[in-house]
C-alpha cells in the first residue's frame, strides 16, 4: 500500500509567545518531528506538512527530518499538497497537535480499509472534532488521497483538516472506535505548552527497552532511564552510544586476555547500560532499533570474546577446562536467546542474559574466586536454557475423560 502522510501544522497555540502548536517541544524534539517520524515508521513514503507560513523553528525541524532521510515537503494549501501525492495512494491524516503512539497507528493500519480513529464523546472535550452524537475524531485517519483533490476545489479560506474530515465521512469512511480505555488515554490533542507536562512524564516512563530480567529491571533500568532523559535533547545519537558499547566490550576482551581481570570486569560493567540507553532513546525519538543492528551484534560478540579471554587467562593456573566452561556459558546463552526469541517461558525474569552474567560474576571477583565464577556462569546459562526449553516444549497434561 503506497502511503503518504498529511500533517496539519496551521493552528496557533492558545498561549502567548508560541506561534504554532507544531513547534512545541516534547521528549527532545518538536511535535511535528514526532508526528513525521511516526508516519515514516508506518511506511509513509512522503510526509506533507500543511503550514501557511514557515517560522524559523519549523524550518529547522523540517531540515532535521530531511537530514534523517525522510522525504518531507511543505504545502500552504490543499492544492500544493495534492501535487505531492500520486493517484491511488492512501493518505494518513494527522491532526494539528496530535500526540499518539505506535499502537494507534497499528490500530488504524490494521483495519485494512479507510477509517477514522475515534474516541467516545464521554471524557473528551472540544479539542477533538465531533463525528456524531457519540464519537469524536481522535486525530488520526486513513483515507484515499483523492480526497485532497476534493479539498483543493473548496474555498481557500476553509480549514483543510476539517474539510478532509467531513469529506471522508461523506464518502463513507467509517469511524474506528478505540474501545481499549488505556489506548484512548494515551492520545491527546494539545493546545498549550502546559499540556505536555504529563505527556512527557508518560513518554519517558514508557520508553523502556522491552522484556527485562532481574539485572536489567532492578539494577540497570534506573540508570538507563536517567541517562536517556538527560540525553534526549542532546546531539548524541543512538548509533554513537552503540559504538561506545562495542569499544568498551572490545577493550574488556583485550584486558582479560592480558590478565587484567578487574579492568576487564569494570569495562564490561560500564558497557551494560549502554544498549538499554540506546533502546530508550530510539523509542523517545521514534526510531526503529533493529535487534540485528550491527553494533548490537558486535557488542554481544565482543562480550563473548571477553569471557573466553577470561577463561584463557585462568587456564594458565586452572587448566584448559576454564576455556571450555567459558565457551559453554556462551553457547547456552546463545541457545537460550534463540529459544526465547518468539516465546516467553515462565520465570523469564530469573533467566540468564548478558547483564545478569556480568553482574553475577562480581561477588566471585570480589572474593577472588574467579574460576568458581566462570563455573557458575556456565551452570547458570545451561540451567536457564534447559528450564526454558522444558517450559516451552513440555506436553500439556491430558484432560481426564
Amino acid at each position: 500500500m503506497a502511503l503518504a502522510a498529511l500533517i496539519s501544522a496551521t493552528r496557533e497555540a492558545r498561549e502567548p509567545g508560541v506561534a504554532l502548536r507544531a513547534t512545541f517541544w516534547l521528549a527532545g524534539r518538536t511535535l511535528v518531528e514526532r508526528q513525521a517520524r511516526m508516519a515514516a515508521g508506518a511506511g509513509a513514503a512522503v510526509v506533507i506538512i500543511l503550514v501557511e507560513s514557515l517560522p524559523a523553528e519549523l524550518v529547522q525541524a523540517v531540515e532535521r527530518l530531511r537530514a534523517e532521510g525522510l522525504l518531507v515537503v511543505t504545502a500552504r494549501n490543499a492544492v500544493e499538497a495534492t501535487a505531492a501525492v500520486s493517484p491511488g495512494m492512501k493518505l494518513m491524516l494527522i491532526a494539528d497537535g496530535f500526540v499518539g503512539d505506535r499502537v494507534h497507528i497499528d490500530r488504524l493500519l490494521g483495519a485494512d480499509r479507510p477509517a477514522l480513529l475515534a474516541v467516545s464523546d464521554r471524557g473528551f472535550d472540544d479539542r477533538f472534532e465531533r463525528i456524531d452524537q457519540d464519537l469524536r475524531w481522535a486525530g488520526l485517519a486513513l483515507v484515499d488521497a483523492d480526497l485532497l483533490r476534493d479539498a483543493a476545489m473548496m474555498p481557500a479560506d476553509w480549514d483543510v483538516q476539517s474539510t478532509l474530515l467531513r469529506r471522508a465521512l461523506q464518502t463513507g469512511v467509517k469511524p474506528l472506535p478505540l474501545t481499549d480505555e488505556r489506548e484512548a488515554a494515551e492520545l491527546a490533542l494539545v493546545e498549550r505548552r502546559q499540556d505536555f507536562a504529563e505527556l512527557q512524564r508518560r513518554i519517558l516512563a514508557g520508553a523502556n527497552a522491552g522484556p527485562r530480567n532481574w539485572a536489567s529491571r532492578y539494577l540497570l533500568s534506573p540508570v538507563e532511564r536517567l541517562a536517556a532523559g538527560a540525553m534526549m535533547t542532546g546531539p548524541v545519537g543512538v548509533t554513537a552510544i552503540g559504538i561506545g558499547a562495542v569499544m568498551l566490550t572490545a577493550l574488556a576482551a583485550i584486558a582479560f586476555f592480558y590478565d587484567w581481570r578487574w579492568v576487564g570486569l569494570a569495562l564490561l560493567l560500564l558497557s551494560l547500560p549502554l544498549e538499554g540507553i540506546a533502546a530508550r532513546l530510539a523509542k523517545l525519538r521514534l526510531f526503529r532499533l533493529s535487534n540485528t543492528a550491527w553494533w548490537r551484534i558486535a557488542a554481544s560478540a565482543f562480550a563473548g570474546i571477553a569471557l573466553v579471554s577470561l577463561g584463557y587467562s585462568l587456564s594458565a593456573s586452572h587448566g584448559w577446562g576454564m576455556i571450555l566452561l567459558a565457551v559453554l556459558a556462551i553457547a547456552f546463552l546463545v541457545a537460550l536467546r534463540t529459544e526465547t526469541e518468539t516465546r516467553r517461558p515462565p520465570g523469564e525474569a530469573l533467566l540468564a542474559n548478558l547483564p545478569s552474567l556480568v553482574i553475577a560474576m562480581l561477588p566471585f571477583a570480589i572474593s577472588g574466586w574467579w574460576e568458581a565464577g566462570v563455573g557458575f556462569l556456565a551452570a547458570y546459562s545451561s540451567g536457564s536454557f534447559f528450564w526454558a526449553q522444558y517450559q516451552l516444549h513440555k506436553r500439556p497434561s491430558l484432560a481426564p475423560n
